[in-house]
């Protein structure tokens, strides 16, 4: 009778200490970030976009993430957003405070889902931990629009608890199905997921099930035809900056996406030199297979996929993690279509799950198998150190998502052939008045690509601070002289006409920043006007 009280109280404060552990790791991992600031794309969509505010409920859930050209659909990712708005107004730490806690509740489901699904708990606990440590991460978690990822997972995994139960709650799945498609576009690949756990017999579900599930797909996909219509498979703005895959044809397209497979598996396992830019020209497109690391990266890819059929029935649990590697990577891959980025650490988010439980399935085996103690102790310990030294690393590069200037200055240095990177040095240098190194960098960036408009336009501001007027006009019309001009340019030649007394000018130029909208350039001209004669 003793000794079944004692395992029953045992069993439930495990209950409690498992996710506690999760809890307190993450805030020693990651606690810093809420002394940090918004950054880089943070700005657009929490801190400047006034429109995502609670009592906008309404525009919140029927607007794309960025803009109609981006084919981005987020609503529940921006009701988060929201709700952060309405309770702490624009205060970083909130919002940093809300994506730690949905990352230690993500760590917790991924112990039970594994707890449940192979009734190990080693296994599980491992497979958590190591997700939970993995440097990597430290963009989606780090970063607030991060959150997209981290809630995404989130709710796939709890469509996968509910489905994997002995009776499970249809509309509840359908719920959860819903709300991780609302949070990020990866999130669909929980629809094939659920089909292999099925197919498994791993559920609870029949085949009449799928229909009563399936509303939560239908909603999120209507709403994503009423407000983006089909221009995610048409009119996907992308310029060569973000994602030069998307003007490459299929054969150099799918070799470089592979290579880039085998930089995340690299930086997955071996976490150095991780990096917020792997834009223009810091991955330059290969011409065909020929590269080693495109090959590498081809046959890891088959082996994951081959596995999922190798395993099927000997091993369900790696056929399933290498399924969530396959379909994770292949979401955001640029093979089967073009993304609005050629790759970014964020994107591994999701498909690391299956690394991790992988990884985890490797390590008990060895626990399990090798014959005597000592060689348990020495794995047991190895893997301890291991843990540490993510846990240190993901620490170390949180550091660097704390500030625009310690995000720029680590992108400048691991990213020095990025247009980007170079150019948002620039910026920063220019935001302190430091003329001399802002031109130095934002020059750098014209040499890898004179194609980018936000670049040029920043090098037109340094030319008119200081106070060369022409060549700060030649630069922002450089800025303006492409398919996506970059708005900004604009409103500086409307400002640099009404400093030299050309008010017809300015008005040219404020009527094209507010797409043709006279009313609203006259405003802005007497507004100006008004604000220089009362000072």
């Amino acid at each position: 009778m003793f000794k079944e009280k004692l395992a029953t109280t045992l069993n439930k404060n495990k209950n409690i200490f498992i996710p506690v552990l999760f809890f307190i790791l993450i805030f020693l991992i990651y606690g810093k970030t809420m002394s940090g600031d918004f950054v880089f794309d943070d700005r657009y969509i929490v801190n400047s976009n006034q429109t995502f505010q609670l009592e906008n409920f309404v525009n919140v859930v029927t607007s794309p993430y960025w803009n109609t050209e981006s084919g981005l659909y987020r609503p529940i990712t921006l009701v988060s957003y929201a709700v952060n708005y309405s309770v702490f107004g624009t205060k970083p730490w909130s919002f940093h405070f809300v994506n730690l806690i949905f990352y230690s509740w993500t760590c917790y489901l991924i112990f039970l889902f594994i707890k449940k699904l192979t009734q190990k708990e080693l296994l599980a606990f491992l497979s958590a931990l190591i997700f939970l440590v993995l440097p990597i991460h430290s963009e989606a978690v780090a970063n607030i629009i991060g959150r997209a990822e981290i809630l995404a997972l989130f709710f796939s995994l709890l469509f996968l608890l509910e489905i994997i139960k002995e009776k499970p709650k249809t509309f509840l799945a359908g719920l959860w199905l819903l709300l991780a498609l609302g949070s990020k576009e990866n999130a669909t690949i929980i629809i094939p997921l659920g089909l292999i756990l099925f197919l498994q017999k791993n559920t609870g579900l029949k085949y009449k099930d799928w229909l009563s599930i399936s509303w939560g797909a239908f909603i999120y996909f209507g709403s994503r035809l009423q407000v983006l219509g089909w221009s995610y498979f048409s009119n996907l703005e992308t310029s060569i900056v973000e994602n030069p895959l998307k003007f490459e044809s299929v054969i150099p397209r799918t070799a470089t996406s592979f290579k880039i497979l085998t930089i995340y598996l690299q930086k997955t396992f071996w976490p150095f030199n991780l990096c917020s830019d792997y834009s223009y020209n810091q991955i330059p497109a290969l011409k065909n297979f020929a590269d080693i690391w495109a090959l590498a990266g081809l046959i890891i890819f088959t082996m994951f996929v081959v596995s999922i059929f190798i395993f099927w029935h000997r091993k369900p649990i790696i056929s399933f993690s290498a399924a969530i590697f396959v379909f994770g990577f292949l979401i955001t891959s640029n093979i089967p279509f073009t993304t609005g980025t050629i790759a970014g650490e964020r994107l591994i988010y999701y498909p690391s799950l299956g690394l991790a439980i992988i990884t985890a399935y490797v390590l008990t085996l060895l626990i399990k198998k090798l014959p005597s103690l000592w060689p348990k102790i020495i794995v047991g310990i190895l893997t301890t150190l291991l843990i540490i030294f993510y846990a240190w690393q993901s620490h170390a590069r949180s550091l660097d998502w704390l500030t625009e200037k310690s995000l720029f200055t680590s992108a400048a240095k691991c990213a020095p052939n990025s247009v980007l990177s170079r150019s948002n040095y620039g910026a920063m240098f220019y935001q302190v008045g430091d003329l001399k190194n802002a031109e130095k960098e934002l020059v750098a960036a014209e040499k890898i690509y004179n194609g980018y408009p936000k670049g040029l336009n920043n090098l037109g501001l340094v030319y008119w601070k200081k106070g060369e007027k022409e060549k700060a006009q030649e630069y922002f019309l450089k800025a303006i002289n492409f398919a996506f001009p970059y708005p900004g340019a604009y409103e500086n030649l409307a400002l640099m006409a009404l400093e030299n007394g050309d008010i017809k000018e300015a008005r040219k130029w404020l009527t094209l920043f507010y797409g043709g909208n006279k009313i609203a350039a006259e405003d802005y001209i007497k507004n100006l006007i008004s604000k220089n004669n009362s000072l």
